[in-house]
């Protein structure tokens, strides 16, 4: 008989139960280790979910942005309208962006937005290190996440310029130069001593704004270069250095940040003009010599043309797209090749050449072009400056000339004397391009001192022209910079060039 102790004491000793209390704990002890696990993986699932919709939403607003200057390059003043492409959802990912465009730090005070009747003021800046830009925000969406990047919008092309020039020679296509001048910046012909036709910048010469040409320049006397106290400096680039002098310690003056010229990126003009033929529309287009005098006044231009071989006058509305466009009806049998020379047989000659003379008032933005030439015979201006000649242009309307050959200020001279039609101290208010020769005087060795030549807005020339002698013959020049150019380029001006509106710098705020 077991007593109840001895009962009692067997069950105290039982091992029955110990092993369940264990796999409980294990249990336990695994369930935390689940949540844990499961809490982690679940925070890391969320984190990897945020960050790849802010990428979605960065690259979002990054098509925002290319999306604007896609914009900007189908037309360079798409700015000036203050308009933004709509805010659009990308169809395959349901991202979307918004576009809102910043007024420039330097607008007047309580400028909010962008003003279309004030689009340079309210826009554009105007002074620092970032003049001529102007700002876009750009904001992607993608769930919950947002990101913005804001683009600063900045021109490249030679508008940035009051003067550029490839060669500081002289064509050699309109003199006997020797065999080499050709091409040849003056660090090549001068070593194979080749007496090439350089063209000097002289006492009385001023480039009032910033200039750039890829050879060296010959600097005697006291010209100036840049824009006294201009913020910021105006850029003078001389990339091959000056000659007899290569220093700036002469009488010449350089209104720049370092007081002397500084070397920037080369830069090679088109070879021609003719991609605007792709763009001029009907009404803007002639065949053969063509003869325009604008009237901004009312916004129509008088023409004098050839239509099957008979010559046209009428009065023609301002082209809707602000182009026209002069090609050649046949074989052109004149050449501009040598100064001092009679012009009198011109008119027959060039009677089938792509040739265009201008003069006249502007009211509305026009690029007149020439598959030869572009002829000046008379002043050029927007009627803002009507009665004040020389002062600085309002609105923006802007003028472009380009030409293939030469860009040219009528002068007709014969036995020394001036002939009719010559300009004295002629204005010319215009964006001028030559893409293959340069912007030159006719016969500016022969007649009279005609006074100065006045540019306000840019030259870009392959050669450097001449438009005077130091024998007093020609023209001296005073070009100013029309600063506008630098972001309201005439229309289609830049289509041959290749260049336009770029991004020039872009910040994304962090996203947190």
């Amino acid at each position: 008989m077991i007593t109840r102790t001895t009962s009692m004491r067997t069950r105290l000793a039982s091992e029955a139960g110990f092993t369940m209390m264990i796999a409980l704990g294990v249990m336990f002890v695994t369930s935390l280790l689940l949540v844990a696990a499961f809490t982690a993986a679940n925070g890391d699932i969320h984190l990897s979910h945020t960050d790849t919709t802010q990428k979605q939403a960065y690259y979002a607003a990054l098509a925002g942005v290319q999306e604007y200057e896609r914009q900007l390059q189908s037309n360079p003043n798409y700015w000036q309208t203050c308009e933004t492409p709509k805010a659009t959802v990308i169809e395959e990912t349901s991202e979307k962006y918004e576009i809102k465009l910043l007024p420039a730090s330097s607008a007047p005070e309580g400028t909010t937005a962008c003003s279309t009747s004030a689009p340079f003021s309210s826009m554009i800046e105007s002074k620092g290190a970032l003049a001529n830009t102007f700002r876009i925000k750009s904001t992607g969406y993608a769930g919950s996440s947002q990101r913005s990047i804001i683009a600063t919008f900045g021109v490249s092309g030679f508008l940035n310029f009051i003067y550029f020039t490839n060669f500081e020679t002289l064509d050699p296509a309109i003199y006997n130069a020797p065999t080499g001048c050709e091409g040849a910046y003056y660090s090549e012909w001068s070593a194979k001593g080749l007496k090439c036709q350089n063209i000097i910048f002289t006492s009385g010469d001023s480039v009032n704004g910033p200039m750039h040409t890829n050879d060296a320049a010959n600097v005697e006397g006291s010209a100036t270069f840049g824009r006294e106290g201009h913020n910021p400096p105006d850029l003078v680039e001389i990339n091959g250095g000056t000659y007899p002098s290569s220093s700036c310690g002469g009488s010449a003056k350089y209104f720049t940040a370092t007081g002397c010229y500084t070397k920037g990126q080369t830069l090679l003009p088109p070879e021609g003009d003719t991609s605007l033929a792709a763009y001029v529309e009907p009404g803007g287009e002639f065949k053969g010599v063509t003869h325009l005098v604008l009237n901004g006044t009312n916004s129509t231009i008088a023409a004098t043309y050839f239509k099957e071989g008979v010559e046209k006058k009428e009065t023609i509305p301002w082209p809707a797209n602000g182009l026209i466009y002069v090609q050649s009806s046949g074989a052109c049998t004149y050449n501009f090749e040598t100064a001092n020379v009679d012009t009198a047989n011109e008119a027959t000659e060039e009677k089938n050449c792509g040739t265009v003379y201008v003069s006249g008032t502007y009211s509305k933005s026009l690029t007149v072009a020439g598959e030869n030439e572009v002829i000046i015979n008379g002043n050029l201006y927007p009627t803002s400056v009507e009665g004040k000649l020389g002062t600085e242009p309002a609105g923006t309307a802007t003028l472009g000339l380009i030409a293939s050959e030469f860009v040219r200020v009528y002068h007709p001279c014969s036995g020394g004397k001036d002939g009719t039609g010559t300009l004295l101290n002629p204005w010319i208010y215009a964006g001028i391009l030559a893409t293959k020769h340069s912007f030159i005087v006719d016969n500016w060795g022969c007649g009279s001192e005609l006074g100065k030549l006045n540019v306000y807005g840019a030259i870009a020339q392959d050669y450097r022209g001449a438009v005077g002698t130091t024998g007093g013959t020609g023209y001296l020049k005073d070009y100013k910079y029309d600063g506008r150019l630098a972001t309201d380029e005439p229309p289609y001006f830049l289509a041959p060039l290749k260049a336009g509106w770029k991004v020039v710098r872009e910040t994304a705020p962090n996203p947190g």
